[in-house]
């Protein structure tokens, strides 16, 4: 199975990748490298003994995603290429926004027209606050993250 990892070169993505590949699957990973290096496809290859493709791109490109699907037989994605960091969502909320939002509707025409139907959406636990215990499940109460510091009591004012 050729699963293509948007944000394939970040952290959880390399991770994935390298579990894909243990599974016995092919990972093309597709990153546009603002949160990641190109050096982690080598530190890939050197856990696993094979060298995953990689295709430097952003997941705002219909065309740079429709290609790679159709160019690589993809049959799912796993989307990991959204921006992640608090405190800079709040200096920068239209980029976040473009990315996240726009970019994963890129992402799904782009399926629409390669006809790859199969996605897994990686979201944050951020959603969640800081939670009383690990690991998190879907039950837990979701809560207010604050990229100042302070207590989430100042949202009740918002």
């Amino acid at each position: 199975m050729n699963v293509l990892v948007t944000g394939g070169a970040g952290y959880i993505g390399s991770h994935t990748c390298v579990q894909l590949i243990e599974a016995g699957m092919t990972p093309i990973i597709f990153d546009n490298l603002y949160n990641a290096k190109s050096a982690v496809i080598d530190r890939i290859e050197k856990i696993t003994s094979n060298r995953p493709v990689f295709v430097k791109g952003d997941v705002r490109d219909k065309q740079a995603l429709v290609d790679v699907m159709t160019n690589h037989n993809v049959d799912a994605v796993i989307h990991f290429a959204g921006l992640k960091a608090v405190g800079e969502s709040v200096e920068k909320p239209l980029e976040y926004y473009d990315n996240n939002v726009n970019g994963t509707l890129v992402l799904a025409d782009a399926m629409r027209e390669a006809g790859v139907k199969h996605i897994v959406f990686s979201s944050s636990a951020t959603v969640y606050g800081d939670p009383a215990s690990v690991p998190i499940t879907e039950s837990f109460p979701t809560s207010a993250t604050n990229p100042y510091g302070r207590s989430n009591s100042w949202l009740k004012n918002v």
